[in-house]
């Protein structure tokens, strides 16, 4: 996981959900071959798709702007200042 979203600061926010026994089960499998908890796994897969979803909106907005335009950042820059 990119050092941008760090797993080991301390939990202040919660996030639940509910899940059916079979989508439990194979959340539950994939963490375990892995060595991961539930939480790690389903953290990780959030913020991942987080990560790619702020990205690639990120990268849509640049390409929509006018080549002239004053401020050419960069989709990565824009990641960053999303996340801060």
């Amino acid at each position: 996981m990119p050092e941008l979203v760090r797993q080991d600061l301390p939990a202040t926010e919660h996030i639940a959900f509910g899940t059916s026994a079979d989508q439990f089960l194979v959340i539950r499998k994939a963490a375990e071959l892995i060595g991961w908890t539930v939480t790690e796994y389903v953290l990780s897969a959030a913020l991942d798709r987080a990560e790619r979803d702020l990205y690639e909106h990120a990268a849509a907005v640049e390409a929509a702007t006018p080549a002239d335009a004053p401020d050419p950042s960069s989709p990565f820059v824009a990641l960053l200042t999303a996340l801060a």
